[in-house]
């Protein structure tokens, strides 16, 4: 008898202990449940962000630093970065709002392209701290697809956010070859096989110092046409850069094809643009700036202009009046003017019949 009171009473402990496994095991599941089904609040500061780290599908790692408070590509090399798009890229980080989950399982991952095969992969830091990983998908319903950090759920972060981050290498760079006010350039002059244009300015107007003969009279001269030319020189832009074991000599940089040297006002150090050979695809031709090593490319018809002849500084020809016709009547019978008091005569008579008739 009293075996089975001891075996009754060892069956109620192990039923309780039991019962609270389970119990236990239901709300930490409930709790995993209740944290994986939260939208997340992300907050950063663009300001805080000083390292971006991104991964685009089958491309090298970029990275983006921003040093003594300018921002730079270090990785895979070390140069200026494009503040525009830098800066878009932070606007996004810092705009960034999850607005609702779009799913919870893997399968999931690559329709929704936050796969490792189709995702843009993002670290924003602040030093050596990790502010946000974001694995960034397609765009769709007014949502981008991302996931955060370690969470298992695709969520819909509100606008189109990848934009901003897959650019190619050339896009974090800074491709702008020379950036100054037109208005402050002095004199300008190029040289190449067309022969040797120099302009110098006076007041409003230029004078050609070089290049006269080829204009045969300053009168020839159009202003003008070389504003047009000034404009590209002084807000020039590159489509991209050499790959970066091109060698000046392979870029035909050693014994330039064509040069264009910019003097500014109140600046002694003149900027020349040294214009190379075609680039392998010879749709485009190497470009360097004196005294920086950094070799661009820019597309033909920039190359074009900065190569002109003296045809390129005069004024175009005006076209020739067309010869008369035979028979025609005189061109005032045909077009004959009448004084304004009678147009706002016939103005009104048109307008007085228009309303008998009931027309508006």
């Amino acid at each position: 008898m009293q075996w089975r009171k001891n075996r009754m009473a060892m069956g109620a402990v192990v039923f309780f202990a039991l019962l609270g496994l389970t119990l236990w095991a239901v709300s930490a599941r409930n709790r995993k449940s209740s944290q994986a089904g939260e939208i997340p609040s992300i907050d950063l500061d663009e300001n805080a962000i000083t390292t971006l780290e991104i991964v685009r599908p089958g491309n090298t790692p970029i990275v983006l630093s921003k040093i003594d408070d300018a921002w730079r590509v270090t990785e895979p090399v070390d140069a200026t970065a494009d503040s525009s798009n830098v800066e878009s890229a932070l606007k996004r980080l810092a705009d960034l709002r999850i607005t609702r989950i779009v799913a919870a399982k893997p399968e999931n991952y690559a329709r929704l392209e936050v796969d490792d095969e189709h995702a843009v992969h993002v670290t924003a830091k602040a030093g050596e701290d990790t502010l946000a990983e974001l694995v960034v998908g397609k765009y769709g319903n007014g949502v981008t697809m991302v996931r955060i950090d370690d969470r298992p759920e695709v969520f819909g972060a509100s606008g189109s956010l990848r934009y901003a981050f897959d650019r190619e290498l050339k896009s974090w760079r800074d491709r702008k070859v020379v950036n100054v006010d037109a208005a402050k350039v002095q004199s300008i002059r190029f040289e190449n096989a067309n022969g040797t244009f120099e302009f110098q300015r006076e007041g409003e107007s230029w004078t050609a110092l070089a290049g006269k003969k080829d204009l045969k009279e300053l009168k020839d001269f159009n202003p003008k046409q070389l504003n047009s030319k000034l404009s590209t020189v002084t807000r020039l832009i590159a489509s991209g850069f050499a790959p970066e074991e091109t060698s000046p000599a392979r870029a035909g940089l050693t014994e330039p094809k064509a040069t264009v040297t910019l003097t500014l006002m109140e600046d002694p150090n003149a900027i020349v643009l040294e214009l190379g050979d075609s680039t392998e695809g010879a749709s485009e031709l190497y470009l360097r700036r004196s005294g920086d090593p950094t070799i661009y490319v820019i597309p033909e018809y920039l190359a074009e202009r900065l190569q002109p002849d003296a045809e390129a500084f005069r004024a175009p020809l005006e076209p020739p009046a067309p010869p008369p016709q035979p028979n025609a009547p005189p061109r005032a019978a045909q077009q004959p003017q009448l004084p304004p008091e009678v147009m706002r005569q016939l103005e009104e008579q048109i307008r007085a019949q228009q309303q008998q008739r009931g027309q508006p």
